[in-house]
C-alpha cells in the first residue's frame, strides 16, 4: 500500500509542521498571503467584538485568495450572548460568498443543529459543508449525516468515553474529516486514536482521508 499519503488536518489554529493543514486565520487584515492553506470567516464568539460588515467585506475580497481554501470557521452557538437573528443573518451571508467563490464550508455549531440543517435546505448549499469538532450524540450525527454533511473529529476521540469515539463508526468513509482545532495534540495522534476505533491501517485512514480532501478542495 502506498505509504506517502499526508495527514490531512482540515481545521487547526495552530502553525504547525502537519503535512497538510488548514490554519484558520482569525486577523483577516493581515492574512499572509505566502500562508499555504488557510479559512477565513466571522466566527460567532466574535460577532459583538468586530464591525461585521467591514469584516464581511474583507471576507469577500480576501475568499478569492489562491491559498483561501475554505470559509470559515463560521455558524450558529446557541450558547452565547448574541442575537440568534443576527448570527443566522451573517451565516447565510458567508454562505454567499462560499458559494460565489465555490469553496467548502467550515462550521462551528453549538446546540443549533435543528437550525443549521432546516438552512441548509433552505438555501439548497451546493458547496461542501464541514461540520468541525463533532462531539454530539448519535442522533444528530445521523441527521447531519442523512443531510449530506461531512464531519470532522479532533482531540475528543482520544478519550473513549467520547461522544465522538462513538459516532465516528457511523460516519462513511467518503464524510470523515480529522482535525487538530485548538488543542495541543498532534494530528498524528488524532488520526491514531480514530484508526483504533475504526480498526482500519493508519496508512488506510490517510488514505481515505486524503480522498476526500482532494474531492472537495480540488487540491493535487
Amino acid at each position: 500500500m502506498n505509504s506517502h499519503f499526508p495527514f490531512i488536518n482540515i481545521h487547526t489554529h495552530k502553525i504547525s509542521d502537519t503535512d497538510v493543514s488548514i490554519l484558520n486565520v482569525s486577523d483577516i487584515v493581515f492574512l499572509n498571503p505566502h500562508q499555504q492553506f488557510v479559512s477565513i470567516g466571522l466566527h460567532p464568539w466574535t460577532i459583538n467584538k468586530v464591525d461585521a460588515d467591514k469584516t464581511l467585506e474583507l471576507i469577500r475580497e480576501r475568499s478569492k485568495d489562491k491559498n483561501v481554501v475554505a470559509i470559515g470557521e463560521f455558524g450558529l452557538d446557541k450558547l452565547i450572548d448574541v442575537d440568534t437573528h443576527l448570527q443566522e443573518t451573517l451565516f447565510r451571508e458567508q454562505i454567499t460568498i462560499a458559494e460565489h467563490v465555490h469553496k467548502p464550508i467550515i462550521i462551528h455549531c453549538v446546540k443549533a443543529f435543528d437550525n443549521l440543517i432546516r438552512i441548509k435546505k433552505e438555501i439548497k448549499i451546493t458547496v461542501p459543508v464541514i461540520v468541525h469538532g463533532y462531539n454530539n450524540n448519535v442522533q444528530i450525527a445521523n441527521e447531519l449525516l442523512k443531510n449530506g454533511f461531512y464531519i470532522s473529529l479532533g482531540k475528543a476521540l482520544l478519550n473513549e468515553e467520547s461522544n465522538a469515539s462513538k459516532v465516528i463508526s457511523l460516519i462513511p468513509d467518503e464524510l470523515l474529516f480529522l482535525e487538530t482545532d485548538d488543542s495541543d495534540f498532534t494530528i498524528n495522534e488524532v488520526y491514531e486514536a480514530a484508526s483504533k476505533h475504526l480498526k482500519k491501517d493508519i496508512e488506510l485512514l490517510k488514505q481515505l482521508i486524503y480522498k476526500n480532501y482532494i474531492r472537495i478542495f480540488n487540491h493535487e
